[in-house]
């Protein structure tokens, strides 16, 4: 019902979609699913992607092209889809290729405009990612032959041609585009793929094209010494074509200079293989563009390399040469004799498909321009043969003697070369026909008389001679070869007949591939003949089809009797197998005692078709043996176990003769079976992994039902081991129903194992499981076939839970094998999911964690733990050792967790007799603890804090060590891992924690100022599972604590150093006055010393850090440190001129603590500078009183950014060290008064507190104690009067401020310290400023519901109507 109702929708969708199809909103349309294209979620992707398949055929352009961009997707659907949506169905047309380059160029041109959608190589940008790249030049290609060859085109020539005319008609603009688009993708750094398919586009459109072709030697040079074979093949054969156009437009100077350049690397004998490679075939496709001379050193050059790993590029080199000119004008005929002989050679020698079909095209190739290679020239040849009969039965046979290896290519090369030989100059092109039709050769048709010698030797000897099926399938394909490229010569036309006589004989082979081939070969023969050959082929194929008579045979040694498809199997001295020749009659015979039974044999073949199967060949051996009664007795220790073999034959039809036989043969089976066990068994043993499959599956049965009816004999029981080594691999059958019948066998063997391995057997059982569980353990458990090691697991699992003590001795083999084969015990669902999730960290860890406990509720859980109750002092010797050496070499997730819930174990039911070994398995459990699972980590560390309980002191300092320098040396993974490792020994071994604070207490501070929060809350726990004072602890460890600070402040992280200077500022913060002052002033040192190089994101923690060592001892001046004044506000004075704004904002705010807390200097001119440079541009600077004014009422948002708020704290906190501030403070008032606009409320703050600090400098009283840094400041009346009035407006201005009760609080706490401190000090203040300030906080007390804040405002008004009215 679903699947129907989403049918359903997306029939609904797509017609309503369709109806905007070619209006106005087609473009809106095809913009909206682009931009889902490009989206990252795979589901948007895939709805887009299927909405364009569905709405448009696949000749519209925008809708294949949103296929390309979805086959960069991750998602295996997606890019599926995308296939689908660019394969069409088999009659939907593709685009034409003039409107896809255009459409495609500029997309490609848009793409380029936007970086984050091209991908970047080096210092170059690719508009796609390679594979889409790829698939866009593919699908390009694809639209150029659809719309320029027809699919009735299949040869290459003509192919060329229809490409040729295509493009000679379309503009050169798409032209100009197609190529530029080809030459984007030839970047330097592009992947070599990419660069192998533009090289193939650009070859093929050089090669119809060639005029518009204009390459340079240097270009072509890097790709012609590539990594890829293809692409070094396919830039000689461009370079190939430049130099043919080059030398056709006379400039063979040019060709010439690039022959030289390869005759260099050819002649560099350092070079390397690709570079001789590209050498060698680029000059195959020079040669025949230089001059005689320059060809002839070509020629030699690539020569020399011949019998070296190159040759199958020499082979290509001589096959360009030679197709292109006569290779005995420029090396000589006797040279060019050598090298054929060299070829011949060379072929009889090696049985490598790929340089077999170089040596062969070589062959064919040096006979398109040289004719007379195998012909003698002779003035008189009427005396002799037009050619050598010795040379050319040489080549022939080499050539024919490939057909043994079976290699279906190889023959197809082999026919062509033969048509060569064959036709001379009219034979088929052997390379790229781009290239052919360019090179331009005069070569004169030479009469060759070799196609008739050729015909007599493959139908003589190869289709009418005794030679096996596949020399027959060979034959078939050179006769096609000859037929299709030699149809007009004049042999082929006299011996139609005998071809089609011999082809006749082809279609009565019994292989099917040979059939169809001389099918196709009949065909072709028939549609090249006239009228009056049609009729005769016609009248001998009925002939030969309906009179075909079988030659009498000759009977030999090696004969057959029976057809292996008659006889079937029986007993015989082969081990069972077929009966079907003469001598293995013999051999039965004999075997039986009766050598006179080879006549009765003989008769039942030749007489009687109720012995050509298997059940009248078994009868006839029955009444064979009946008759020979007791003759038979001495041979049956050969027979019997044989016959007993095949009573278990998976043809139902021969186990019911072979019983038969039995029946016959035996009276007391039982009795019979236990005389001859040994020989039975030695039988099955030596038979179940022949050839044959049938005996294969006989075998396996026969074993299981030996095994199953003696449990308890002896023999079988020595012989379990072996049974199982033998059945275990044949359950890897090729054969499906063997593998069927080995698994049941195998669970016969499971059952008889599980009985015979009891403590209630003692002795015996003991020594059973001595001998079978190390063959399930080493052969079975380990084997990859998960049937394998499921009957195996299952097995040993069933023996463990009743061997008792008999397990002991095979712990520390037991053990580490489930561990090992706990990784196929996990469902395999697992890992599939786990690839859906892999791009989810989340999710993943929340996988893996499930996947973990799964794998502890496994039943090998229980086997583990059974036999780690056994374990005892001198199992441990061998399994520890074991243990560490798996968790150093384990991998993937289920048994990694394995391994560690048995170290668990381990240590809980062994404890301190664990101790020795603690070091050795903490040292590779610290490997294990670095897996990329979460899962896995997490275990680790809980096996690392079980086993911590019992280390040794010496083990313990060095775990303590391994923690501390991966958590400052690792990434924050490993951080936190520690973090982890650490909470839990504090957890597990609280007593040996307790024993080492001295190491633990300052990684645990030091951690607790990490920058990630869960790092942090992790060191929280483990700082209260130490349970000590944060003062005290501090105090007792300052030392430790420093020298780690200090550590990491040096250190070349970022993120260390924050760590450190945070660390350091704790410190300060805990211990304040009781800091011991040689400690503070070298840990201030080290931070002055911190703050020099450059900055760095977070750098200001330092200078933090700085200001809270300085002012935690509530000291006065820095003198009392011990401190130089200057060199410390020095370094905050350079900080903070630096460009970082944020950086620059903290360390202001850094050094306004310091002020706070510290008197220093008057270095107000210098905190004017900084700050002002902040505040007020340049332009401000310049500007006139008028334009200032002006520039005042209509300018908004003055302080904007966070180094502007804390340039404007600053100044107010700042103004306390300046010495004149009299003369100063009106200015200062003005300026934060006057840039007291419309801006955020948090900047309003900043502005009142530094107004706050400013008020605070002289209306504080006078200093009384050492503590107080600021000192009051008097002015005369005056000086405060306009001090008040200016900044009453600002402040009034953030009291109607009626959205933010903090701005409101703030402006009226201000508003009150001035009005009081005028009525304290008499200042009279105008008369309209107190209007205007009455009526503010009158208009605001009435609005305001906070009441705190109406209680202030109210307050402000009882001051001004009593003491200002």
């Amino acid at each position: 019902l679903f699947v129907d109702c989403k049918q359903w929708y997306q029939r609904r969708v797509r017609d309503a979609y369709k109806a905007v199809l070619g209006t106005e909103h087609e473009q809106m349309l095809e913009e909206l699913l682009l931009k889902y294209i490009n989206k990252s979620e795979s589901t948007a992707c895939s709805v887009a992607l299927r909405f364009s398949n569905i709405l448009h055929p696949t000749s519209h352009l925008p809708s294949r092209y949103l296929c390309l961009l979805a086959l960069g997707s991750s998602s295996n659907e997606v890019v599926e889809q995308a296939r689908a949506g660019l394969r069409g169905s088999q009659h939907d047309a593709l685009p034409e290729f003039e409107g896809a380059v255009r459409y495609i160029s500029t997309c490609t041109k848009e793409r380029l405009k936007t970086p984050s959608l091209c991908y970047t190589v080096g210092t170059h940008r690719l508009p796609y990612i390679p594979i889409v790249f790829e698939e866009v030049l593919k699908f390009v290609r694809q639209c150029l032959e659809t719309s320029a060859v027809p699919e009735e085109v299949v040869v290459e020539k003509e192919r060329m041609v229809k490409l040729r005319e295509v493009l000679g008609k379309l503009p050169e603009e798409v032209l100009s585009q197609y190529r530029e688009l080809l030459m984007s993708a030839l970047v330097p750094a592009a992947p070599g793929q990419l660069h192998l398919h533009a090289m193939e586009h650009l070859a093929q459109l050089s090669g119809a094209l060639p005029e518009t072709l204009s390459i340079d030697f240097t270009w072509c040079e890097s790709y012609l010494t590539a990594p890829l074979p293809l692409l070094r093949n396919s830039t000689a054969t461009l370079l190939g074509i430049a130099a043919a156009v080059a030398a056709s437009r006379g400039k063979k100077s040019d060709v010439d200079s690039w022959a030289k350049r390869v005759l260099q690397l050819l002649g560099d004998k350092n070079a390397s293989y690709e570079v001789h490679d590209g050498g060698i075939l680029a000059a195959g496709y020079l040669a025949s563009c230089c001059s005689p001379d320059i060809s002839a050193k070509l020629t030699s050059s690539f020569l020399v390399f011949f019998n070296s790993d190159h040759m199958s590029g020499v082979c290509s080199a001589v096959t360009n040469c030679a197709c292109s000119m006569d290779l005995a004008n420029i090396i000589g005929a006797d040279s060019l004799q050598k090298l054929h002989q060299q070829l011949i050679t060379a072929i009889s020698q090696t049985k490598e498909q790929k340089i077999l079909l170089a040596l062969t095209s070589a062959i064919g190739a040096l006979h398109v321009h040289t004719p007379s290679l195998l012909h003698v020239q002779s003035d008189d040849a009427a005396q002799q043969p037009p050619f050598t009969q010795l040379r050319l039965d040489q080549t022939l046979n080499t050539l024919f003697n490939t057909s043994k290896l079976n290699l279906i290519e190889l023959n197809f090369s082999t026919g062509k070369t033969l048509s060569v030989m064959c036709s001379g100059p009219d034979s088929p092109p052997t390379i790229p026909d781009s290239f052919v039709n360019i090179v331009q050769s005069d070569v004169q048709s030479i009469e060759t008389d070799i196609t008739k010698e050729v015909l007599r030797k493959i139908i003589r000897e190869y289709v009418l001679g005794d030679v096996r099926d596949v020399q027959r399938q060979a034959a078939a394909i050179w006769i096609l070869s000859l037929l299709k490229y030699c149809t007009d010569t004049i042999s082929i036309k006299s011996h139609r007949s005998d071809i089609q006589h011999a082809l006749s004989v082809l279609l009565s082979n019994k292989n099917t591939v040979t059939q169809e081939i001389a099918s196709e070969a009949l065909s072709l023969l028939y549609s090249t003949a006239d009228e009056d050959t049609k009729t005769q082929l016609i009248d001998m194929l009925k002939f030969t089809l309906l009179n075909e008579t079988v030659p009498h045979k000759h009977v030999d040694m090696d004969s057959k009797i029976f057809s292996s498809e008659d006889i079937g199997k029986l007993p015989g001295s082969l081990g069972g197998g077929n009966l079907t020749t003469y001598k293995e009659l013999c051999s039965l015979a004999s075997d039986m005692g009766q050598p006179e039974m080879i006549y009765q044999f003989m008769h039942l073949s030749n007489h009687s078709s109720i012995w050509t199967d298997r059940v009248g060949a078994a009868f006839g051996v029955g009444n064979l043996v009946k008759c020979a009664g007791k003759e038979l007795e001495p041979f049956l220790a050969n027979i019997i176990p044989r016959i007993y073999r095949y009573q278990y034959d998976p043809n139902l039809k021969v186990q019911q003769s072979m019983s038969n036989i039995w029946s016959v043969m035996v009276s007391k089976p039982k009795e019979t079976v236990d005389k001859y066990l040994k020989e039975i068994i030695s039988d099955l043993k030596s038979n179940i992994h022949t050839r044959l499959w049938r005996t294969r599956e006989s075998c396996s049965n026969a074993l299981g039902d030996l095994v199953r009816t003696r449990v308890h004999d002896d023999h079988v029981l020595a012989e379990m081991p072996e049974f199982w080594v033998l059945i275990l691999k044949l359950m890897d059958d090729i054969k499906e129903s063997v593998r069927k019948s080995a698994t049941k066998t195998a669970e016969v063997l499971s059952k008889t194992s599980i009985s015979v391995c009891n403590l209630d057997h003692g002795a015996r059982g003991a020594r059973a499981i001595s001998t079978i569980l190390p063959v399930l353990l080493d052969t079975g458990i380990t084997s990859s076939i998960v049937e394998v090691q499921t009957i195996s697991i299952v097995t040993v699992m069933k023996i463990s839970e009743n061997a008792g003590k008999l397990l002991s001795p095979h712990v520390h083999v037991i053990v580490p094998a489930f561990i090992a084969a706990s990784a196929n015990i996990e469902p395999k669902a697992f890992g599939q999911i786990t690839t859906m999730v892999s791009g989810k960290e989340e999710d993943r860890d929340k996988l893996e964690a499930a996947r973990a406990a799964l794998a502890l509720t496994s039943p090998l859980i229980a086997v583990i733990d059974k036999c780690i109750r056994c374990v005892d002092d001198s199992q441990l010797e061998v399994l520890v050792p074991k243990l560490a050496s798996l968790a150093k070499s384990s991998v993937g997730l289920t048994p990694r967790v394995t391994l560690l819930h048995t170290v668990s174990l381990l240590a809980v039911y062994k404890q301190q007799d664990l101790t020795p070994w603690v070091g050795k398995l903490m040292g590779a459990l610290f490997v294990v603890l670095q897996d990329r699972s979460s899962a896995v980590r997490d275990k680790c560390s809980a096996t690392i804090a079980v086993l911590f309980r019992y280390a040794k002191p010496s083990t313990v300092d060095n775990v303590l060590d391994k923690l501390q320098s991966w958590y400052l040396e690792k990434d924050d993974v490993t951080r936190l891992l520690v973090a982890n490792t650490l909470s839990k020994m504090t957890n597990s071994a609280p007593d040996v924690v307790r024993g080492v604070h001295v190491r633990v207490v300052p990684l645990a501070l030091y951690g607790k100022h990490s920058a990630d929060q869960l790092e942090k809350d992790v060191w929280e726990v483990v700082w209260l599972e130490l349970g000590v004072s944060d003062q005290s602890a501090v105090l007792l460890h300052l030392k430790e604590i420093s020298t780690l600070a200090t550590q990491s402040l040096s250190s070349t992280s970022w993120p260390h150093r924050i760590q450190g200077a945070n660390t350091l500022a704790a410190t300060a913060t805990l211990l304040g006055s009781n800091y011991p002052p040689q400690e503070l002033v070298a840990n201030v040192d080290r931070l002055l010393n911190s703050t020099t190089g450059r900055t760095f994101p977070g750098k200001s923690a330092i200078l933090a850090a700085l200001s809270k060592f300085l002012t935690a001892p509530k000291r006065t001046c820095l003198s009392d440190l011990g401190l130089e004044e200057g060199n410390v506000v020095g370094v905050f004075l350079r900080e903070a001129k630096k460009k970082d704004p944020d950086y620059v904002s903290q360390v202001m705010r850094a050094f306004g603590d310091l002020l706070l807390g510290v008197e220093v200097g008057d270095y107000w001119d210098q905190i004017w500078e900084i700050c002002s440079a902040h505040l007020i541009s340049k332009e401000e600077e310049d500007e006139g009183e008028e334009s200032k004014e002006k520039r005042k009422k209509t300018e908004t948002f003055t302080i904007q950014s966070v180094v502007q708020e804390s340039a404007v704290l600053l100044i107010g906190v700042g103004w306390r060290v300046c010495r004149n501030k009299p003369e100063r403070i009106s200015a200062l008032c003005e300026f934060l008064a006057g840039n007291m606009r419309i801006c955020t409320w948090k900047i309003q703050i900043t502005m009142l507190c530094s107004i706050q600090h400013v008020l605070h400098s002289f209306l504080l009283p006078p200093k009384t104690d050492s503590t107080q840094t600021i000192t009051p400041v008097s002015l005369d009346p005056p000086t405060k009067q306009g001090v008040y009035e200016s900044l009453l407006p600002a402040v009034l201005r953030c009291v109607d401020d009626t959205k933010h009760v903090s701005v409101r609080g703030l402006a009226l706490k201000l508003t009150f310290l001035i009005l009081n401190s005028c009525k304290d000090q008499e200042v009279q203040m105008r008369g309209e400023v107190v209007r205007e300030v009455l009526v503010h906080v009158r208009d605001q007390v009435s609005m305001e519901s906070n009441h705190n804040l109406k209680a202030q405002g109210i307050e402000i008004v009882t001051l001004l109507e009593k003491s200002f009215s």
